[in-house]
């Protein structure tokens, strides 16, 4: 049954609609600007701030943030 599971999740992965662009914020009021090393790096400049567009993505780096993050909704 999980492995029934798991392929699903990853099909619902696959065929993901785009959604509204959104913007990550930490408790510091930093933007989300990418990935080094596998840590999420955040920054004060919005210039710098990368605009994400799934769910899963925000919930991967909940994952590995240590930080409370907050979603920021934009237009584009």
């Amino acid at each position: 049954m999980a492995k029934t599971r798991y392929f699903i999740d990853r099909l619902n992965d696959l065929f993901e609609t785009r959604h509204r662009a959104y913007l990550v914020i930490n408790n510091d009021a930093q933007f989300f600007s990418g990935l080094r090393g596998g840590k999420p790096m955040f920054s004060e400049s919005y210039d710098d701030a990368k605009p994400l567009y799934n769910h899963s993505q925000f919930k991967t780096l909940q994952s590995i943030s240590y930080e409370k993050l907050y979603k920021e909704y934009i237009e584009l």
